[in-house]
């Protein structure tokens, strides 16, 4: 039933044209920040972070870690997946798809398991391709203008894009629950970047103000940058955690608010 169930979600998703226009944005996204990011390379100064900086200053491993998650470092890139999981679901609302599912399916919980799947299974879809794009964007530079392998050799590396797409997969998880807690699209797309964007500001200044040094690693952007840099999580200056650690607690977080919109949208009537 459940198997059955992920398959049609997933059919329902892909047969739309909706995942091609966003997968269009994604590439772009991951592409052009890698792409640009890369010219830093032999140019310290560059990023405004010393730390960051450091790595560029000669061609490394650390350097292409740095180039093909230069989208989630600038916190831009993490904006795509979240507003992907909160479009995804809040157009099933929109388009009263989701009520023609409940209504035909005895039980909510297999739904819920079903969408949940689906969107971990999209949002690595969209992920694989965001990495395609950024070692391919990156590569241009480093080796064109740069005159640098692309360090695919590295296991550091691989490393680096295997969490770019668990990062994405958690991040569309995120976007994923904001959805079904708020349901409105446009409500729910808003806000939710502008709490993934404006917001991280605003409790960064927030946390400066309390002295609370301690909280900001606490915040899913920060995590992610954890996760994805490993030179500034082992700098203990930088008040983070480690990139395990990060990446344990943001998965935590997108299971909880995407299993917390589930269990919400259970007893909601349907419209």
């Amino acid at each position: 039933m459940i198997g059955a169930a992920v398959k049609a979600e997933i059919l329902k998703i892909f047969t739309t044209r909706l995942w091609w226009g966003l997968l269009i944005a994604d590439v772009l996204i991951g592409g052009l920040l890698s792409f640009a990011f890369a010219f830093q390379l032999g140019q310290p100064g560059g990023t405004g972070d010393a730390t960051t900086d450091a790595l560029f200053v000669h061609p490394s491993a650390g350097a292409a870690q740095a180039i093909y998650s230069a989208g989630f470092i600038v916190t831009l890139a993490e904006l795509f997946p979240l507003a992907l999981g909160i479009i995804l679901i809040t157009a099933e609302f929109r388009h009263k798809t989701w009520t023609s599912t409940v209504l035909s399916t005895p039980l909510r919980w297999p739904i819920s398991v079903a969408k949940v799947v689906a969107i971990c299974v999209v949002g690595f879809v969209y992920a694989v391709a965001y990495d395609i794009a950024a070692v391919i964007g990156g590569g241009i530079t480093m080796t064109v203008w740069r005159d640098s392998g692309l360090y695919l050799g590295s296991a550091e590396v691989w490393q680096t894009l295997g969490l770019i797409v668990l990062a994405f997969i958690v991040w569309t998880l995120l976007g994923f629950g904001f959805g079904l807690l708020l349901r409105n699209q446009v409500v729910a797309v808003f806000i939710g970047v502008g709490l993934a964007f404006i917001g991280n500001i605003l409790f960064g200044i927030l946390f400066s103000l309390l002295h609370w040094g301690w909280a900001p690693k606490y915040l899913p952007s920060s995590l992610t940058s954890s996760m994805l840099n490993p030179t500034v999580a082992s700098d203990p200056s930088q008040h983070t955690f480690a990139w395990g650690t990060a990446a344990v607690v943001l998965t935590i977080y997108g299971l909880v608010l995407s299993g917390a919109g589930a269990i919400l949208n259970q007893r909601k009537d349907v419209l």
